[in-house]
């Protein structure tokens, strides 16, 4: 506003001829950008206009292109509306980067004066000049410059803020087309995601629809050691996961807690093009809102008291890698708008800073919560969920895949015995019909607790059932006598169990057990009704 204000000021008096011909110009130039069908249309209009109207010999228009070096000449053009061919060899570079500096330069002759010392004013013989710089806002996107070698004295001081009205048509131009450009490059990139997102999609529907029969790791394309398991509803997960492991698409994770969502995670980035990145995991729950703005987005030195130091943040950390956020239905839902402006334009700004930063990180997502009650209940944006939601994997608990068990006590106990340097321990069989039969309420993670404990108790080398902990499975209202145990009790209890959770099917109670049909048979015959 101020350089209009100066403008009007410097123009308060008798209005000239010439002065109505700018005017009824600068209309004509905003109806023509009200309907331009291009960038250089536009702009060799306006610089035609500024050369006629200011009776230069010559007009240029230049651009600062972001994230390139040195100035770009856009449209050059004569009195005769002729282009100007190697343009950029023909304005002096002084007199540029003076105006944009600044808010203009003007001389009515250049031979003389300050402007005289510069060898590209010598060398071009420029006698008249006049250059104002592009604004939008604080920023400058370039320069307009007219000049005349031959003729001193061709502009006058009044002509200077008549010329800054043209440079605003400019750009006004330049930043529309930019922001189109912008939008468009945007757009491609969505439509890209959502071509990833059908292709996903379809090989979910595949994967899910396939027979149990078909499920197997052997058809994985990738290892992924880490997740421990076979059975068909933990491999229908893993084939989601291996299906997306090459690509950068968004991953929510899904389970009940403990069920191994940030072990999936690492294995998801460990497998992919971005393993040679940061592996970045963060637990949204566990840090007050007011802390995990800065620590996701970064911050400034002195944004807030303690600041004293930058932070780059998460976001940016986790470039060319992973970054992972756990329990995301936990974080503030302010804060969820940011991370999804952050997430969509992949640029963000430090807590207290003035500019953006590019991010380029695979974010992955994990939640305990049903989201669809989550984003009910407005613990979840439903903008970011679908943002974030790109591809779905459901871990299921480990009472959907009690067949796993086994595999998954072999490996934590491997685990345990290599961390200590000693010998893994055996499992009597009796424990791991226990083990197998259990719910697990705290699933993979429950169970590792639990054989951390039998391995601190073991007396020896083999972990038995007596040293597990009682599961108790009716509420009492006061505590009272434990009944006695014997193993007898105890078979009944665990041949129960099984067939509860076989659904009657003695032969597959039998495989829960680690018994033969026959074994289960005669304990059944033999016992008391």
């Amino acid at each position: 506003m101020t350089r209009w204000t100066d403008f009007l000021q410097r123009l308060r008096g008798d209005v000239h001829e010439s002065d109505r011909n700018r005017w009824l110009a600068i209309l004509g130039l905003n109806r023509q950008l009200a309907a331009a069908q291009g960038q250089r249309e536009v702009l060799t209009v306006l610089v035609d206009e500024a050369v006629r109207l200011f009776g230069a010999e010559r007009g240029f228009l230049v651009t600062v292109q972001p994230g390139a070096p040195g100035l770009q000449v856009e449209v050059a053009r004569s009195l005769d509306r002729e282009p100007i061919k190697n343009a950029d060899k023909k304005l002096s570079s002084t007199v540029l980067d003076q105006a944009l500096a600044g808010d203009g330069v003007f001389s009515e002759d250049a031979q003389e004066g300050a402007l005289s010392a510069a060898q590209s004013i010598a060398d071009l013989r420029l006698r008249s000049v006049l250059c104002v710089p592009l604004r939008v806002g604080g920023a400058v996107l370039g320069g307009l410059y007219l000049d005349h070698r031959f003729q001193a004295g061709a502009f006058g001081e009044r002509d200077l803020p008549w010329l800054l009205a043209f440079a605003d048509q400019g750009a006004i131009v330049l930043h529309l087309h930019r922001l189109l450009a912008e939008n468009r490059q945007h757009a491609e990139l969505l439509a890209a995601q959502n071509r990833d997102l059908v292709n996903t999609v379809a090989t979910q529907a595949e994967v899910l629809a396939a027979p149990e029969a078909r499920l197997s790791r052997a058809e994985l394309r990738h290892a992924l050691p880490a997740l421990i398991g076979e059975a068909p509803a933990f491999l229908r997960a893993l084939q989601v996961l291996d299906r997306v492991v090459d690509t950068d698409l968004p991953v929510l994770l899904t389970g009940e807690s403990g069920t191994g969502k940030g072990v999936a995670a690492r294995a998801l980035h460990l497998a992919g093009p971005r393993r040679r990145g940061e592996f970045v995991a963060v637990n949204v729950a566990a840090i007050p809102t007011s802390l995990l703005e800065s620590e996701l987005f970064g911050h400034v030195k002195g944004a807030f008291t303690g600041a004293d130091r930058d932070r780059v943040g998460l976001l940016r950390q986790a470039a060319g890698g992973t970054l992972f956020l756990d329990e995301i239905t936990e974080m503030d839902v302010e804060l969820q708008a940011r991370l999804l402006r952050a997430i969509e334009s992949r640029r963000v700004r430090p807590v207290g800073g003035d500019r953006e930063f590019a991010i380029d990180a695979r974010i992955v997502a994990a939640t305990n919560r049903e989201p669809g009650q989550a984003i009910a209940e407005g613990r979840l944006r439903e903008d970011l969920y679908f943002r974030l939601a790109v591809v779905i994997v459901r871990l299921p608990p480990l009472r959907e895949r009690r067949a796993d068990v086994p595999l998954l006590v072999e490996h934590i106990l491997q685990r345990l015995a290599a961390n200590a340097g000693v010998g893994a321990k055996r499992v009597s069989p009796e424990l791991m019909a226990a083990l197998r039969a259990r719910s697990w309420p705290g699933n993979v993670r429950q169970l590792e607790n639990e054989l951390q404990r039998l391995v601190a108790l073991a007396g020896d080398d083999e972990l038995r059932f007596e040293q597990l902990t009682p599961q108790p499975d009716v509420a009492v209202d006061e505590p009272g006598p434990l009944p006695r145990l014997d193993m007898a009790s105890v078979e009944r209890w665990a041949i129960a169990r099984a067939l509860a959770a076989a659904g009657g099917n003695k032969a597959e109670a039998a495989r829960l057990l680690g018994i033969s049909r026959g074994t289960l048979y005669g304990k059944l015959d033999r016992a008391p009704d």
